[in-house]
């Protein structure tokens, strides 16, 4: 794994974890924690993307970037 793949990893997890923490029930993404995930999740090869636990999909990641 390349290391600016890892970084990108631990703050994408970091930056779920966050959200997380705002809410008690189903995790609310905002349009800043989305437009977040999509610039730094962008960077990743799509097989690594897949690999991620996300809290949302890769899928959705990859629309909210083209978005």
């Amino acid at each position: 794994m390349r290391a600016v793949d890892r970084d990108i990893e631990i703050l994408t997890l970091r930056h779920q974890l966050a959200v997380l923490q705002r809410q008690i029930n189903r995790p609310r993404v905002t349009p800043a924690d989305r437009a977040f995930l999509a610039a730094l999740l962008h960077q990743l090869p799509r097989p690594k993307l897949r690999q991620l636990h996300l809290i949302v999909s890769p899928d959705t990641v990859l629309r909210w970037h083209r978005d």
